[in-house]
């Protein structure tokens, strides 16, 4: 059994290297893998000098600024930017629709902006060419022009009655032609991906991706390629011609990779839609109004802190305090406020999740959507580095509001204009963001790898169970 499919393998293959068609289509798609790691690679390092750039001549505008009032400083405030994590060159994700800096200043927190699609013509809107682009679109095309005749030229030539009679079974057919075909895409998927690391790993200064991370994205897209090898077996093993199963094949391409992304996404803003942005503004003005303003001394709020206050020091009046109650007010109606912003930033987070919870249940109709959140995932892309991201910018924005405010309270006592100068500024740590662990990652994209799973062995069991029911002629 083992040398008959090892004998239709070898004969299969033969067919795809004289065949005109199938040197023409791999050596076009070669071409555009190789083009797609070229541009990626550019467009990373230039990012990254961007980055280091601009990352620099923030933390020197921070440390040079003229003295002032602390708090006058932290209304100016700072920038964070989004940092770049080497695999975005595989996946590029919403990053180019997605902000890269955030403005940290006083008693506001703000999200994410200047995005690249703003400075891109019309022609973005159509995708750029990364080697996710080719993973998810182009090479299933290939399998397909590939495939799709993988029986049904048998049956027009009549010539699979004759393997039959020879001896090979249909189950060994199936088999035989199934690994042909895989053996051509695993060749692309390993030239791909062993280029990047490669690449990666020779990159300056660099952050390198994990043994876990590269394995995981790898086996993610390897697992949806076999998926097409699969659908393409399948559907020429039960098509009555070339004609058909080319038609039938396309068409699922089209389901899997345009329609169905589109119905789920329409179907998930309509389900779980997001509030506008004035309600969003609204919502947390009313939540402030009511509580500890660094600015209003005279609230409810404000008056219940003063109490607080002069009980923890054993005073009488704010004019009794060892420091300047303006500052430790202003600190702590910072934290308050802070706290309202993250209630608000989370229940967007919490419908965005649920939003994901419709993509899940739309992968049992597209195995596209499991790979592309765990792509993304994985290549920091995605919206849940975008969260992440701007949760620990929100930390940082808090802490060295704290650092100015606290300053004012220890200094400002009996000062008229109290000023702080370059010591105060230069004390402030820059932002150092952390990146998430593999596992919390992995294990947050437990479900579409489960999806992803399904999808692999159940189409290979159709695939093969299927074939070897099909007619001989």
């Amino acid at each position: 059994m083992t040398k008959m499919i090892t004998d239709i393998v070898r004969h299969e293959l033969r067919k795809y290297i004289r065949d005109g068609r199938s040197r023409t289509l791999l050596i076009a798609v070669l071409m555009t893998v190789i083009a797609s790691l070229v541009l990626s690679f550019r467009d990373y390092q230039l990012a990254s000098l961007q980055y280091k750039q601009n990352l620099e001549q923030v933390r020197v505008n921070w440390d040079q600024q003229s003295e002032k009032d602390p708090h006058d400083a932290a209304h100016d405030g700072t920038y964070v930017i989004r940092p770049l994590h080497p695999l975005a060159m595989i996946d590029k994700g919403i990053q180019p629709f997605s902000g890269k800096v955030v403005h940290l200043g006083a008693h506001q927190r703000r999200q994410s902006t200047l995005n690249e699609a703003k400075d891109q013509s019309g022609v973005f809107r159509f995708g750029e060419l990364t080697p996710g682009f080719v993973l998810i679109y182009v090479i299933p095309l290939l399998l397909i022009f590939l495939g799709f005749d993988a029986f049904t030229q048998e049956k027009e030539r009549q010539t699979l009655r004759l393997l039959l009679v020879q001896g090979a079974t249909r189950r060994q057919l199936a088999l035989g032609k199934w690994l042909a075909l895989f053996i051509q895409m695993v060749v692309l998927w390993l030239l791909l991906f062993l280029t990047a690391i490669i690449g990666i790993s020779f990159l300056s200064d660099a952050l390198q991706p994990s043994a876990l991370e590269v394995f995981s994205l790898s086996v993610t897209y390897l697992f949806y390629l076999i998926i097409f090898v699969n659908l393409v077996i399948w559907v020429s093993s039960k098509a009555s011609s070339s004609g058909v199963s080319l038609t039938i094949l396309i068409t699922l391409w089209i389901i899997f990779t345009l329609i169905v992304p589109k119905v789920a996404t329409n179907l998930a803003g309509w389900t779980y839609p997001f509030p506008t942005l004035q309600t969003f503004k609204d919502n947390i003005v009313q939540d402030q109004a009511v509580g500890l303003n660094g600015h209003n001394f005279w609230n409810e709020a404000a008056q219940d802190f003063k109490q607080k206050v002069l009980a923890e020091y054993g005073v009488e009046t704010i004019e009794e305090l060892p420091i300047d109650f303006g500052g430790l007010l202003l600190a702590e109606g910072e934290k308050y406020e802070s706290e309202i912003f993250t209630k608000h930033f989370d229940l967007l987070e919490n419908q965005y999740k649920k939003q994901r919870g419709v993509y899940q249940w739309c992968s049992v109709l597209s195995p596209m959507l499991p790979v592309r959140f765990v792509s993304m995932g994985i290549s920091r892309t995605g919206y849940g580095f975008l969260w992440h991201f701007e949760d620990e910018a929100e930390k940082y924005r808090v802490e060295f509001n704290t650092v100015l405010n606290l300053n004012i309270a220890e200094n400002a006592k009996g000062v008229d204009q109290y000023t702080a100068g370059q010591e105060l500024w230069a004390s402030i740590s820059e932002f150092n963001y952390k990146w998430q662990q593999d596992e919390e990652i992995l294990s947050d994209h437990i479900i579409e790898f489960v999806v992803l799973g399904l999808w692999t062995v159940i189409s290979f069991f159709i695939a093969i169970y299927f074939s070897q029911r099909m007619r001989a002629v």
